[in-house]
């Protein structure tokens, strides 16, 4: 008898850990999936905000706005060196795959149009210093969300507190431009 149940419940249980099995690496891959999307996102803003010093070569702004856009420069290049770093040491990493589906990119291109003209073209001194501010409180509030995210989905723990501090940088930047957009 013990040999009759243990030939029909040893298929059965390979079986159940198969599927176990099955399920776990999916949702592994599905969990990768969605932290190479979060990092794509992050490396995306990182590489527009670095460039932010190139538009106050064509427009006049106080001193303290260029300051201010040099160090958000700065932060953006030491996220992207940082992200950079991770990906050399991890291959699952992947941060060339856009996770947006068409039509949320056809937008934030959309916004991103609007807002460039805005600054280039619609917009001079204070009033230009005022919609650069509010542009980079909108940045710092989705870097440093974005980060603060991604630092509780990563499941190692150098990259997770790796992306705190990068978040409580943004952080700073965030309440540095509401300070700064008191004055404009």
């Amino acid at each position: 008898m013990r040999k009759l149940v243990s030939r029909l419940l040893f298929p059965a249980m390979l079986g159940l850990m198969t599927v176990s099995l099955s399920l776990r690496a999916e949702e592994t891959s599905t969990e990768q999936t969605n932290l190479n999307g979060g990092y794509f996102l992050l490396h995306k803003l990182c590489s527009d905000e670095s460039k932010l010093p190139l538009l106050l070569t064509v427009k006049d702004t106080p001193k303290e706005i260029e300051t201010f856009a040099d160090k958000i420069s700065k932060t953006a290049k030491e996220t992207l060196a940082d992200l950079d770093r991770i990906q050399e040491h991890d291959k699952s990493l992947d941060f060339d795959r856009n996770p947006l589906p068409r039509i949320e990119r056809d937008v934030r291109d959309s916004i991103a149009g609007e807002k460039q003209h805005q600054l280039l073209f619609g917009a001079k001194g204070p009033e230009f210093a005022r919609a650069l501010l509010v542009s980079q409180i909108e940045a710092s509030s989705y870097a440093e969300n974005l980060t603060k995210v991604l630092a509780g989905q990563e499941k190692d723990p150098g990259r997770s507190k790796m992306l705190g501090r990068l978040s409580e940088k943004w952080r700073q930047i965030h309440e540095e431009a509401f300070a700064l957009l008191r004055n404009y």
